[in-house]
């Protein structure tokens, strides 16, 4: 502390007879506690400090509980960072309402106030204090001071007005709620960009599927077109981090997927019966969200896991199959980038995917059953629009595709001989997409 504040404080102290008490809240924003560390530790060491746990209810001035500890001063302070530099924006309330004093401080690149700055901070304290203190003592003693800094003061009757404005902080908090006596903007700045941690997903697709081959030299192979069909789908992604943090690593999180359809059935010309029919396709892995302008709320995501995707027609009651069909039992990684570009900020969202699936496991398509050697990679995306109806509910519409490729090594005494094949569905999905 310079020569220069301790002298400014310990004039004040001397001046209100010790009679001021004053306690310090929680300042928010990067680099609070430091901050509110310096300003503490220089104005507590003549003035006559109050934990804030005493006088404050959820952080917040408490003027019942600041009456009753004879607390006539709250300070408190938001850091924000304003273009590349962090500022300080101090208060200090002597009642419910608007501060009696505000000033902005900027703080050096440590995020603490200079030496300098810290000095203008005791100032602004010191003559705030100072301007409460006046009508405490004998009005003709201690209006000369004040005046002497604040000459439009000198004119304001000595000893009446300053009687009703001791009285008021006494009657106002009776009346007001506390809430009011921080109504700065920093706290609803701090919420303005909250980061996600919860994203639930719920809709339903409509698809196509067709298993095809080519350059086919046997005739007991069996293409599958199943022209449309429905099921359900659900997603959901969490970030664990952005319960605890909001920069870059709050973006970092989990997701999993699974669609599915136990009801369809296949149908053969030849025959009656119904054969029964499922598909499922399960989707785990990690993404990391970033946002790479700050201003605007454009999110790109790549991600990485695995995908297990199967398509399987099962047998009649007297165990009849279709033959010539393979079931597909697709096992695979999952990786790729997606995208969510705002059009119409807050109202309307692009959004689209794009991956590869490099297949380790395929099933009977690749098995002794029919190709015993072979390959598979698949290809995956999507594309579509959503509309946000309220803040955290979004209904989306989009086009969805996957491809799967097969390449076989035969033999010409093989039972099936093909040089590949492709298992592709193309559709639409609707969904409800909640984000907390």
């Amino acid at each position: 502390m310079t020569f220069r504040t301790a002298l400014v404080l310990v004039a004040f102290s001397a001046s209100t007879a010790a009679a001021q008490r004053v306690s310090f809240p929680s300042f928010t924003g990067p680099s609070a506690a430091s901050v509110r560390n310096q300003v503490v530790g220089a104005v507590c060491d003549t003035a006559d400090c109050v934990s804030a746990t005493k006088v404050t209810t959820s952080g917040k001035p408490d003027w019942k509980k600041a009456k009753k500890e004879s607390v006539q001063f709250f300070v408190t302070g938001a850091v924000a960072k304003r273009g590349k530099a962090l500022t300080l924006d101090l208060f200090v309330f002597t009642k419910a309402g608007a501060p009696r004093a505000r000033k902005n401080f900027p703080l050096d690149k440590n995020g603490t106030l200079s030496p300098k700055n810290l000095q203008s901070v005791m100032d602004l304290l010191g003559s705030t204090f100072g301007q409460r203190a006046a009508p405490e003592p004998t009005p003709p003693m201690v209006e000369e001071k004040p005046a002497a800094r604040e000459p439009t003061r000198t004119n304001r009757p000595a000893d009446p007005p300053p009687a009703r404005a001791q009285r008021k902080p006494e009657t106002t908090p009776e009346a007001e709620p506390e809430q009011r006596g921080e109504p700065e903007a920093p706290s609803s700045a701090k919420d303005k960009n909250k980061p996600t941690f919860l994203v639930l997903d719920v809709g339903a697709e409509i698809l196509n599927r067709r298993l095809e081959y080519s350059q086919v030299a046997t005739s007991n192979l069996r293409r599958y077109d199943l022209t449309l069909y429905g099921q359900l789908a659900i997603g959901a992604e969490f970030y664990p981090l952005a319960l605890v943090r909001d920069d870059l690593l709050a973006g970092l999180g989990l997701e999993a997927s699974i669609a599915f359809a136990p009801w369809l059935q296949s149908r053969l010309a030849s025959i009656p019966e119904a054969f029964p029919t499922s598909t499922l396709r399960i989707d785990a892995g990690i993404r990391f969200s970033i946002a790479p302008i700050k201003t605007y709320a454009l999110r790109i995501a790549p991600y990485l896991g695995v995908r297990s995707h199967s398509f399987t027609v099962g047998a009649l009651p007297d165990g009849r199959r279709l033959d010539g069909l393979p079931n597909i039992s697709l096992v695979g990684l999952r990786a790729g980038l997606a995208i969510e570009l705002p059009i119409v900020p807050r109202w309307l969202t692009l959004f689209g995917r794009f991956g590869v699936i490099p297949v380790f496991g395929s099933g009977e398509i690749i098995s002794p059953a029919f190709f015993p050697n072979g390959s598979a990679f698949g290809l995956e995306g999507n594309a579509g629009l959503g509309v946000n109806l309220v803040s955290f509910l979004q209904i989306r519409a989009g086009f969805d595709f996957a491809r799967y490729g097969f390449t076989f090594t035969t033999q010409p005494t093989d039972p099936y001989v093909a040089a590949g094949a492709t298992d592709t569905y193309i559709g639409g999905k609707a969904s409800l997409r909640l984000s907390f």
